[in-house]
C-alpha cells in the first residue's frame, strides 16, 4: 500500500504491456467500485484507481481520480472525475483522445464526456461537476451499490472505438455489526443517566464499539431518547444505523439514520431516536415486557481510505445488456433472501416454540431451525426426552453471550464480534451440538490467530475434544516456535496442569526427527538395491 496524492491510501497495481487495439489504437479501462455508497471521503478527498500502462502509448502510465463529494467548494454536490498521467519514463508530452463515463447497472451511461488533451507527467484532465450526487443515483441506478467508471483512450481520427476492456474491481471495506442493547428496569432510568454496553471486536481482543442510551427532558418534555455509538478505532466511520424497539407482541418501532447520501456527510454517531421515552412508557405493556427495554441495533461502518483490489481480467468481451434480465434482476434484489427472513424470525422472536435456558437468561427459538441445524437438538426435540415435553433446553455450561452467538449462527450462518475467547467457547459449543460448519469457522479463526501465548490453550482444547486435525495444526505451530514457546510461562502452566500432553508434544520433535532419518536411510538402501 502507498500513500498517494493528498495522503490518500491506495492499492497500487501496475499492468505492463496492456496492448492497444492495433486497428483503432485504443484501450478501455473499466473500474468497478463495490460498496460505493460507503465512500467515507470528505470534499476534496480522492479515491484513486490502480495504475494501468497500455502498450502503444509510449510507456506512459495512467490512473483515474474520483472525488465522491467533489474536488473543491465549487463542485459541492457533484462527483468529480479525472484521468491523470502518472510520473513515468515516457515522452514529455503525449496527446490522446479519451472518454470518461459513469455507468448504471444496466450498462447505460449516467454521464459521459469526451476530451482531447496533451498530457505531461502528473497532468490531469476531466470534470469537477461530472455527475450530480443524489440519493436516487444510489437507490435506483446502482441498486447493488457498484459504481462503474469507464475510460476509453485512443489516438487517431474516427469514432470512439469498441474495445475489450481491462477490468479492475475495488471494494470499499464495510463492517456491519448487529447487537442487542437491553435496559433492565427502564422506567427507573433517570434523565441524562447513560446506560452503556460494550461490543467486542470480531478480530481483536478489545472492544469494537460502545453503545449508550439515555434521555433528556431539556428540549423535549416527553423525554427525547438519545442513542450514541462510539467506535474505538477512529478509522471506522459510522454510515448507517438502524435501531428497532422490540416489544412483547413483536411490535417494532424503528429509527433509521443514514449519511451515505449527504453532501456534507453529517455525523450520525449521536442522534435522537424517532420515539420518545413517554411514548414507550405509555405503552409499557407492549413495549416494556418485565419493564425491560430491548433495542436491536444494526450499524454499518466504512473503514476510512482502505480499499481492496478484487481481481484483474483482460480481453473480456463487452456483453450487450439484456434489458429484461437486468430489470428483473433489479426487481429481485429489492426483496430479502430466505436466510434474511429466517434471521428476522429470531430477532423479532416471532412464533417461537422452544427456549434455551442458561443460569441467568432464557432465549426463545424455533424447534424447526434447531432440529435442521443440529443433530443433537434434533434428537432432544424429536425423541422421548424431557426437552421434547418441556420445550426447554437447559444449558449450564455456556454463558449468555455464547448462547446468543450460537443461536444467531443457526439462523443466519454468520458469526459476529468474533474474538479469541468467544471463538474457543463457540468451538466447544459447536462440538457439543455437532454443528460442523460453526466448528470449522471457529477452528479456522483460532488457527489463523495462533501465537506462542495461546498455543498451549488451544492444544489443550483440541486434545480435550479429540479434534485430530486441529491438534495437528497446533503441534506444527508449537514445533516451529519451540524456542520461544517452551520457555514461556504459559507452557510452564501447561506442564503443571497437563504434564502428559505437554510431554507428548515436546517428544514429537524427536519422533519426527527420527522418522526423517529413517526415511532418508530407507531411500539410500532402496537406491543401492535397485
Amino acid at each position: 500500500m502507498e500513500v498517494g496524492w493528498r495522503g490518500v491510501c491506495r492499492f497500487r497495481f501496475r499492468q505492463k504491456g496492456v496492448k492497444m487495439d492495433r486497428g483503432c489504437r485504443g484501450v478501455t479501462f473499466l473500474w468497478h467500485i463495490e460498496n460505493y455508497s460507503f465512500c467515507s471521503h470528505e470534499k476534496g478527498e480522492a479515491l484513486l484507481s490502480p495504475d494501468f500502462k497500455p502498450e502503444g502509448l509510449e510507456g506512459t502510465s495512467w490512473y483515474l481520480c474520483l472525488y465522491p463529494r467533489g474536488a473543491t467548494d465549487e463542485h459541492k454536490g457533484f462527483i468529480s472525475l479525472y484521468l491523470r498521467r502518472w510520473s513515468d519514463n515516457g515522452p514529455e508530452y503525449v496527446s490522446i483522445k479519451f472518454q470518461l463515463s459513469v455507468l448504471a447497472e444496466d450498462g447505460s451511461a449516467l454521464s459521459s464526456k469526451e476530451y482531447d488533451h496533451s498530457f505531461r507527467g502528473w497532468n490531469w484532465q476531466g470534470s469537477g461537476d461530472f455527475l450530480k450526487m443524489d440519493e436516487s443515483l444510489y437507490l435506483r441506478k446502482l441498486p447493488r451499490d457498484v459504481l462503474t467508471v469507464r475510460c476509453k483512450m485512443w489516438r487517431g481520427e474516427g469514432e470512439v472505438p469498441r474495445l475489450a476492456p481491462i477490468c479492475i474491481r475495488t471494494c470499499i471495506v464495510v463492517e456491519t455489526i448487529s447487537f442487542r442493547h437491553e435496559v433492565d428496569n427502564f422506567s427507573a432510568l433517570k434523565p441524562n443517566r447513560k446506560h452503556t454496553i460494550r461490543i467486542p471486536s470480531p478480530l481483536k481482543r478489545e472492544y469494537f464499539v460502545t453503545s449508550s442510551l439515555y434521555f433528556t427532558v431539556h428540549s423535549c418534555p416527553a423525554g427525547e431518547m438519545i442513542f450514541e455509538i462510539k467506535p474505538t478505532d477512529s478509522s471506522y466511520i459510522l454510515c448507517k444505523r438502524k435501531i428497532s424497539l422490540i416489544g412483547s407482541e413483536n411490535i417494532i418501532l424503528r429509527s433509521v439514520d443514514d449519511n451515505r447520501f449527504d453532501v456534507e456527510k453529517r455525523d450520525i454517531r449521536k442522534l435522537p431516536l424517532s420515539f420518545t421515552r413517554q411514548k414507550i412508557v405509555n405503552k409499557k405493556n407492549e413495549y416494556l415486557p418485565r419493564n425491560e427495554l430491548t433495542l436491536h441495533c444494526e450499524c454499518s461502518f466504512s473503514t476510512r481510505d482502505v480499499f481492496h483490489q478484487m481481481n484483474v481480467e483482460h480481453e473480456m468481451p463487452i456483453a450487450v445488456p439484456d434489458q429484461d434480465i437486468n430489470k428483473n434482476s433489479r426487481k429481485i434484489s429489492t426483496y430479502s433472501s430466505a436466510l434474511e427472513d429466517i434471521k428476522t424470525l429470531y430477532v423479532n422472536r416471532s412464533l417461537t416454540d422452544v427456549k434455551r435456558k442458561t443460569k441467568t437468561k432464557s432465549f426463545a427459538a424455533h424447534k424447526l431451525v434447531l432440529c435442521a441445524r443440529s443433530p443433537v437438538f434434533n434428537r432432544m426435540l424429536t425423541n422421548d426426552m424431557k426437552e421434547r415435553t418441556t420445550a426447554c433446553i437447559e444449558v449450564d455450561d455456556l454463558g449468555d453471550d455464547v448462547v446468543q452467538q450460537l443461536l444467531l449462527f443457526l439462523y443466519s450462518d454468520t458469526v459476529q464480534s468474533l474474538e479469541w475467547t468467544m471463538a474457543t467457547r463457540l468451538y466447544y459449543a459447536a462440538d457439543k451440538y455437532e454443528i460442523g460448519r460453526l466448528k470449522a469457522v471457529c477452528s479456522s479463526f483460532l488457527v489463523e490467530h495462533l501465537n506462542p501465548t495461546n498455543a498451549g490453550e488451544l492444544l489443550l482444547l483440541a486434545d480435550t475434544l479429540s479434534d485430530v486435525d486441529l491438534k495437528g495444526e497446533v503441534e506444527d505451530f508449537i514445533l516451529e516456535h519451540e524456542e520461544e514457546l517452551f520457555g514461556s510461562e504459559e507452557w510452564e502452566m501447561l506442564l503443571k496442569t497437563n504434564p502428559v500432553l505437554a510431554g507428548e508434544t515436546m517428544l514429537l520433535k524427536y519422533k519426527r526427527k527420527k522418522n526423517q532419518v529413517n526415511e532418508i536411510e530407507f531411500k539410500k538402501l532402496k537406491g543401492n538395491l535397485f
